[in-house]
């Protein structure tokens, strides 16, 4: 037998589509739903993990080949927004689908979990440490809180390698939705004015997708079983801010933005963490300026 693998859970999402190419190797096997146009390569399994059989099938193929097998979890609903539409379904299917992969875990195995800075209570605060207490506001960020909760569970009962990444905002070039994607491509097709979410006092904390990607990696080789790490910048930016440098990035300071205020009902307005637990193992954040022009550029070249 081989001495270990990974498996990369939700292996065509944003996040997970660039972590997996980080990881191209004979040892490297992804999971993702039925689009199999999306294929990276030939250890790629199209499976529904929220079915049991499934999952089970592609488990027991990799513990036959390998004596461990460390798993990136970033499968699940993405959206704050879209788990409010349908909640109740949006919360069974992603610990669903989380149980039975932590199901097929063991002694040998690791779980890297991408949870979500969204689960802090940020009724009366903004900024956020690892062991400041928690508050879901949405389905989405009450599914993360019950999967951080049953893994942890698995690593106080049953000793499994679990460790936790709270990743708050993300952008990337091939980001296709929420806030920077949607600007770029309104200001492309009406460049005279645009309507955005929110009042545009509300702020982020964001972070490339690239650094999303090393701090993963970060907390697979140095991170430590059973703890939590703030993936984020530790940086702050209002919404209206990083609106004005987007205009300025594509040339548009002309461009006027209108805030619909009654359009975020259901989403927290703002939050942002402190890194500095992560940063003690080595991650380091990219410049914002200069990932921020790269992403915009690419992005408006594409919609």
């Amino acid at each position: 037998m081989k001495p270990s693998c990974r498996l990369i859970i939700g292996a065509t999402g944003f996040i997970g589509r660039n972590l997996s190419k980080s990881f191209v190797d004979e040892d490297t096997f992804f999971i993702s739903k039925n689009n199999k146009k999306e294929k990276i390569n030939n250890n790629h399994y199209f499976v529904n993990i929220n079915n049991k059989t499934e999952i089970d099938l592609v488990f027991k193929k990799l513990n036959a080949r390998y004596k461990k097998v460390i798993i990136f979890f970033l499968a699940g609903e993405s959206s704050v927004e879209d788990s409010i539409k349908k909640p109740e379904i949006s919360f069974i299917k992603s610990l669903q689908g989380f149980s039975n992969v932590i199901s097929n875990t063991n002694r040998k195995s690791k779980l890297i979990i991408c949870s979500s800075g969204s689960l802090y209570d940020s009724r009366k605060k903004t900024y956020f440490k690892e062991k400041d207490s928690l508050f879901p506001p949405s389905s989405y960020s009450a599914s993360k809180y019950a999967i951080e909760g049953l893994a942890l569970s698995y690593f106080e009962s049953f000793g499994i390698d679990v460790r936790i990444a709270r990743i708050f905002s993300v952008y990337g070039e091939d980001m296709n939705r929420f806030f920077i994607y949607d600007l770029i491509k309104k200001i492309k097709n009406n460049p005279n004015a645009v309507t955005l979410n929110g009042s545009g006092n509300q702020f982020r904390d964001y972070l490339h997708v690239d650094d999303i990607v090393k701090g993963l990696r970060i907390i697979n080789s140095k991170g430590k079983p059973g703890e939590i790490y703030n993936l984020c910048s530790g940086k702050k930016i209002e919404l209206k801010s990083l609106a004005n440098d987007i205009k300025k990035i594509l040339k548009q300071e002309k461009t006027k933005i209108s805030w619909d205020k009654n359009s975020y009902k259901g989403v927290r307005d703002s939050w942002y963490g402190d890194n500095s637990k992560i940063k003690e193992i080595g991650f380091v954040v990219q410049d914002m300026e200069k990932t921020l022009k790269k992403t915009v550029e690419h992005i408006f070249s594409k919609v």
